[in-house]
């Protein structure tokens, strides 16, 4: 009879999936975003693409975008009172049954106000749409449709993507400093603009010409 050493089966580490932020290292360029909007069957699925990334309003945010919230002033296409979510207040106090002491909080209402440059690619797209629309509401539908809309151009990119995108683009090409970007985000720490804006290597050989 023969012996056999048994060794215990190796089961492979569970890696955490990046966040859409995280595998941002610079701003992908024009060319690959015209292309995601060339490759939507409908017009509402292109001005959705557009409106990802030229609001870099998360998802939530630009689902509830109407035609009332912009106004054409050339050369720009102003953005008004775009909802901000994910903003909360204290309003009080209490204590969990295992002792802890936790907070009461409330949504707070906020909102921001904005500019697009009408000469951005993916502006004519976004505008078009805002024009033709026959509701008052741009995006009737929901964010898991909205998900996979983004999904079936590119299975990588997610919709928060678009956002982190879009700050790296004002960095790069417009030279947004971290206030800048505080002020078109309408962020309200340093450390959020910083997490966002990544300029590349591309970046920071045009901070070198100047």
């Amino acid at each position: 009879m023969c012996n056999v050493t048994c060794f215990p089966r190796r089961i492979p580490a569970l890696t955490k999936t990046k966040r859409s932020v995280e595998i941002v290292e610079s701003f992908c360029g024009w060319d690959y975003l015209l292309r995601l909007v060339e490759k939507c069957k409908q017009e509402r699925d292109k001005a959705l693409i557009s409106a990802l990334f030229e609001t870099g309003g998360r998802i939530s945010e630009v689902l509830q975008l109407k035609k009332d919230n912009f106004v054409v002033q050339k050369p720009y296409l102003i953005v008004k009172a775009m909802p901000v979510l994910k903003r909360y207040k204290k309003v009080g106090e209490y204590t969990d049954r295992h002792g802890r002491r936790r907070w009461k909080t409330e949504r707070k209402n906020a909102y921001r106000t904005f500019p697009i440059h009408m000469s951005e690619p993916l502006c004519e797209p976004f505008l078009r749409h805002i024009k033709e629309c026959g509701s008052d509401l741009l995006f009737r539908i929901s964010r898991i449709q909205a998900y996979r809309i983004v999904r079936s151009l590119d299975e990588n990119i997610f919709p928060h993507w678009f956002r982190a995108q879009r700050a790296s683009q004002l960095a790069l090409e417009y030279g947004f400093d971290i206030h800048d970007l505080i002020d078109f985000f309408n962020w309200k720490s340093l450390q959020t603009a910083t997490h966002y804006s990544h300029m590349g290597w591309k970046g920071l050989a045009n901070k070198m010409k100047r």
